[in-house]
């Protein structure tokens, strides 16, 4: 739940020392808070006190909390000690191969952005609104009629090539561009199917 920050108690805390907090305030610029800190009942912190310092530095008036029933001085004490020596930081490997799957994702091959482009292409479908969906399905029965388009233009290219009236290298690339569009149009198709069975 949002909490508004002037609310929050902070009572004795271990922790003396809040270390470098542009790193922690950077990353809640950029993704906002991941993990939500800590408050009794009372409003009172718990865990969470240098992700509340850097809202609190970048002028954060509320923060995402969970309220926890804890009320004894010993139970609290426990929950601080715990949530700061239970954290396990990556180890070398880890990290190299987090940044590593990060730089994929980053930078795909182009095998994975064809790929992510027909997935993407599929995706939405039922999450769109009405009006979206209706221009979405227009849209694809448009391109449907890039099929027979492809097929004429294949037929035109056949024709025109038996009777010597165009060269090799523009044959391929009149039969290369009639299959891209009926590729095109069938993808569409697809789409359109999905579309139609999404509305029953």
């Amino acid at each position: 739940m949002l909490v508004n920050i002037d609310e929050i108690k902070i009572k004795k805390r271990v922790r003396k020392d809040m270390g470098d907090l542009e790193s922690l305030k950077e990353s809640l610029r950029l993704y906002g808070l991941l993990n939500p800190i800590t408050l009794n009942e009372r409003y009172e912190l718990i865990a969470g006190h240098r992700r509340l310092e850097a809202a609190k530095a970048l002028g954060w008036t509320t923060i995402n909390a969970q309220i926890i029933s804890v009320s004894d001085k010993i139970t609290l004490l426990e929950m601080e000690l715990e949530e700061n020596t239970q954290r396990s930081d990556f180890s070398q490997e880890e990290l190299i191969a987090g940044y590593t799957q990060l730089e994929k994702l980053k930078n795909p091959s182009f095998i994975r952005k064809v790929f992510n482009w027909i997935a993407n292409f599929f995706t939405g479908i039922n999450e769109a609104s009405e009006e979206k969906r209706r221009e979405k399905a227009t849209n694809a029965k448009r391109l449907l009629l890039l099929i027979p388009l492809g097929i004429i233009l294949i037929a035109v290219g056949a024709i025109l090539f038996k009777k010597s009236y165009i060269s090799t290298i523009v044959h391929v690339f009149s039969d290369t561009t009639a299959v891209v569009l009926i590729v095109i149009g069938l993808l569409n198709a697809a789409r359109l199917l999905l579309f139609k069975r999404s509305n029953r």
